[in-house]
């Protein structure tokens, strides 16, 4: 069997074909993703691709770290979430703690839900109804949680789904089909963040099928989920939150793939974000309550990564007074912008620079992505700028002036946030061009926007090419240190605050950095080994081993290392059971065996265990064939009991039966 791995990131492309049977990779390609209209790079990337090369797939799987950026860049659809049961008090008091940004895309339906169906009161069903035009009539999706889901079996999110498909027509999903788990407001915002992210996967989807089908090929789907496993495309679409870190996940898998270390910590730098994963013995770390990423706290299961906004595209801004630093977010390097747009780099040359400086970058431009052509949504200018737009990219003052505005006067953050336009200036993939790091774009433009800046930074080209590199490293260091001292030193977390550490952290660069030996060090080290993956890493990286005493390894192919980790994969589904003691005046009189679907009462311990064990056996043969898997499983079992000491006697406390199958994708 040969199959095609298709990863899209923030920035590029990656293809890869690969033989299934000899576990070799037959040909690659990169291209740039093209996020005004994602079918365009993969389009470009499959044209890389020889022929007869493509035309022998037999399946396609995927990766994209869409969803990743989506969360880090706060884009995506407009989701809604609808909460049962929970208190306003808890709700507003707690809401932003798991990244949910605004109660206007949460709708409370107060009543009173104890953990006995029996003793629970019904939410006024009638001004639910009544509401639902008014809040969510615009939303691609909403996602509805209640409280004590598991011990009702999600009956109250089911009604209110039900009123919900009468009442609008968009999807709706059930907090308890996606995330087991207690916390209502955690379960919450990774329901919300599910409704955000259905349009996001859907347009990707979508483009992906629609070039295939373009180049004569309809193929069976499948997309990396975040713990490293594979799913079905019709899965993807009801499940998108599953793809949060999809990519970081194939760029482990690939990884292990491509390197047989031991202990490695693998850092993916791409051009939105860097990933970071570690590898302990052998077996890639996992999160451990579920994924987090930037605020959002999600209940989500994956490997564990930490994503952190450093790219090669990442803004690089000066302050007024001169000094040089790296924003948190994506725009286009110069050089892009140059290469696909002939005069950018003459108009950057003649940019007269205000000799006072200037609170605005006016060496930026900006770049239509979607046409909003009929949407009544913007304002009269957001309107006027996009048709201006049209025409091509325009600098700031050129922006302003095309809608009869000042630069003060000229509002782009909304345009921006949904997507609409890019902005385009200096980056470190320009300063790459400029050192001969990378040459794939146009350097002119680099070098004009360079020296621009540095103009106003009060230093010399050189000067500000160095220390672009170094406050690269910088940030790649101490999101290292921080992430190692996370995952190796927990307790510090409780007693040290972040702003301490952060500092602890930099003086460690600091000493590390100057080489000289200090009569009290703060240097931090590893025994893991720095493993490489994605474009500008190997610029970097090098020199970030050196500084935590170890080395740095960049494996062959390791530009689509995720490419490869989608196509190796395999589908794991695991069903989870509780065997919990059942009281009555004190006294235990049986077990209650509670899946996500039902609770049954066993008079025997015997006969609940064994009860569990096919159940969820049962079960995870179910989802794993629903997530798409083929051809035989295999199950594995692990239960894990916890009691309690009583009169020095054990007491149980309840049983968990986890069964995991685990099969083949392609």
């Amino acid at each position: 069997m040969v199959g095609i791995g298709i990863d899209t990131g923030g920035t590029y492309t990656d293809a890869v074909v690969y033989n299934l049977e000899t576990n070799q990779i037959l040909a690659s390609a990169k291209s740039l993703t093209t996020k005004e209209d994602l079918k365009v790079g993969i389009r470009n990337v499959l044209e890389k691709l020889p022929a007869d090369a493509l035309s022998s797939c037999g399946a396609l799987s995927l990766s994209t770290t869409l969803a990743t950026n989506a969360c880090v860049e706060n884009r995506g659809g407009k989701g809604k979430l609808v909460l049962i049961g929970l208190s306003r008090q808890t709700l507003e008091s707690s809401y932003r703690d798991y990244g949910i940004e605004s109660l206007e895309d949460v709708y409370l339906l107060e009543c009173e839900l104890t953990p006995k169906p029996a003793k629970s009161v019904q939410p006024d069903w009638t001004a639910f109804a009544k509401a639902l035009p008014e809040f969510a009539g615009d939303s691609d999706c909403i996602s509805i949680v209640q409280l004590f889901a598991k011990e009702h079996l999600g009956s109250y999110e089911k009604k209110a789904a039900e009123i919900v498909k009468s009442v609008l027509n968009i999807p709706v999903i059930l907090g308890h089909d996606l995330f087991p788990d207690r916390n209502i407001l955690r379960r919450g915002a990774g329901a919300l963040l599910n409704a955000r992210l259905i349009p996001v996967i859907h347009e990707f989807m979508t483009a992906v099928k629609a070039v295939f089908k373009s180049h004569g090929l309809s193929l069976p789907v499948v997309i990396m989920r975040s713990d490293g496993n594979l799913m079905s495309d019709e899965y993807t679409c009801r499940h998108p939150v599953e793809t949060l870190l999809c990519g970081p996940a194939a760029s482990i898998t690939g990884v292990q793939h491509l390197v047989s270390e031991e202990n490695a910590v693998i850092v993916d730098m791409g051009g939105t974000t860097t990933d970071i994963a570690i590898i302990r013995d052998g077996e890639p770390l996992t999160a451990k309550d579920g994924i987090q990423i930037g605020d959002w706290k999600t209940f989500v299961k994956g490997l564990y990564v930490d994503t952190f906004a450093l790219g090669g595209d990442t803004a690089v801004h000066y302050n007024y007074d001169g000094g040089l630093f790296l924003e948190n977010y994506r725009i286009m390097p110069l050089c892009m912008l140059a290469a696909n747009y002939p005069g950018i780099a003459s108009q950057l040359e003649g940019l007269v620079a205000y000799p006072e400086g200037h609170t605005f970058p006016l060496y930026e431009f900006f770049v239509l992505m979607k046409d909003i052509s009929g949407n009544a949504q913007y304002t009269e200018d957001e309107h006027a700028l996009c048709e201006a737009l049209k025409n091509g990219p325009l600098m700031y003052t050129n922006a302003a002036k095309a809608i009869g505005k000042d630069m003060y006067g000229l509002k782009t953050a909304r345009l921006e946030a949904d997507g609409v336009i890019l902005r385009s200036g200096l980056t470190p993939t320009d300063i790459m061009h400029i050192q001969g790091d990378f040459t794939g774009f146009d350097k002119a433009a680099s070098l004009a926007g360079a020296e621009f800046v540095a103009h106003y930074a009060h230093t010399s080209l050189e000067e500000l090419c160095r220390k672009v590199y170094d406050m690269v490293e910088e940030k790649l260091y101490c999101n290292l240190v921080r992430i190692l001292m996370d995952t190796e030193f927990q307790a510090l977390k409780n007693t040290l605050s972040d702003s301490q550490i952060e500092t602890l952290i930099h003086i460690s660069y600091e000493q590390a950095k100057s080489g000289e030996e200090a009569f009290f060090s703060t240097r931090f080290s590893t025994k893991a080994i720095l493993v490489g993956v994605g474009a500008p890493t190997h610029i970097f990286l090098s020199s970030v081993a050196c500084l935590l005493g170890t080395t740095a390894v960049i494996p062959p192919h390791a530009s689509v290392a995720n490419a490869i980790g989608a196509i190796v994969g395999n589908i794991s589904a695991t069903a989870v059971a509780e065997v919990k003691p059942s009281y009555e005046e004190e006294e235990m009189n049986g077990f209650h065996v509670i899946t996500p679907s039902e609770s049954i009462f066993f008079e025997e311990y015997e006969d609940a265990l064994k009860y569990a064990k096919e159940t969820t056996k049962s079960l995870a043969m179910d989802i794993a064939r629903t997530q798409g898997a083929i051809g035989p499983l295999t199950t594995s079992r692990r239960i894990e009991r916890k009691e309690a000491s009583i009169c020095a006697s054990p007491l149980l406390l309840y049983e968990l039966v986890r069964t995991t199958a685990t099969g083949k994708a392609i």
